[in-house]
């Protein structure tokens, strides 16, 4: 089994609960777009997101990973087309690919845009791009999480500001919603809603998650660590989205949201 990079690997089989279920419905969304396309997965790490993309349709995959071990772990396990290479130098030619898909990559390089200039030399025209990364507003500020192994963390504003630089149909998604205006209906979803102060609110609304997903509340069951790739596609097919906050949803600029993550989609 491949080792986690202490914690910023995302391996199915040893993954916290949270790390699990947000990666998997990231790329349970990247599937929409893939069907009949080449991609690229930058930072591709276990390699299970880029098997469920082949999965799902996908014409060609390949996984760039900065770690040669991540490489030869995708190859031998899943069977793949990987390369060793940076973010910010892609061992791929110009205008070779019809996806980008990079999930929690441009925090961790020096020079964010860079990588998205990279991403623009890789991608064929009318290529699509699929990328995430923490807002930091909420997941360094309101949370005061210190990841030692971020150096670009970008707020909601400078985040689509570096793509839209660079792309044109950009369109922004939110991923693990924090707050939003109360009479916004993301609030039945966000961690710290106006009304959490309500006796029982929140303990009402967990009785509901585990009504409705279970596995989503209580972690993956062993057998979902063992197939995550499966589990993109079973959650592609039906993203269970009612009071689910792994499920990336569009952003809603008049609810004011606020949430742990952004993924952005843009064409070149």
């Amino acid at each position: 089994m491949l080792d986690h990079n202490a914690g910023e690997r995302m391996v199915p089989e040893v993954a916290d609960q949270s790390t699990f279920w947000e990666h998997v419905y990231r790329y349970a969304f990247a599937a929409e777009f893939v069907g009949g396309k080449s991609v690229l997965d930058i930072a591709c790490g276990e390699g299970y997101g880029a098997a469920a993309l082949q999965k799902a349709g996908a014409a060609r995959v390949i996984g760039v990973d900065v770690s040669e071990l991540a490489c030869s772990h995708v190859r031998n396990k899943y069977g793949l087309e990987t390369r060793a290479g940076s973010a910010e130098q892609v061992p791929l030619p110009d205008n070779s690919v019809d996806v980008v898909v990079s999930f929690e990559t441009i925090e961790h390089v020096r020079n964010p845009g860079r990588f998205l200039d990279e991403c623009v030399r890789v991608l064929a025209p009318g290529g699509r791009l699929i990328v995430s990364t923490p807002d930091k507003d909420v997941y360094t500020g309101r949370l005061a999480t210190q990841n030692p192994h971020h150096c670009s963390e970008l707020t909601a504003e400078e985040f689509e500001s570096a793509v839209s630089a660079r792309f044109h149909s950009v369109h922004l998604y939110t991923q693990r919603p924090d707050t939003a205006r109360w009479w916004s209906p993301r609030t039945l979803i966000c961690e710290n809603p106006p009304w959490k102060r309500i006796r029982g609110s929140g303990r009402l609304r967990r009785a509901i998650q585990r009504l409705l997903f279970s596995d989503v509340v209580n972690g993956p069951t062993n057998e979902q660590r063992a197939s995550a790739a499966d589990v993109i596609l079973e959650i592609a097919k039906n993203p269970r989205g009612l009071l689910n906050p792994f499920v990336v949803r569009p952003q809603r600029r008049s609810y004011f949201e606020k949430s742990v993550y952004l993924v952005a989609t843009a064409v070149r």
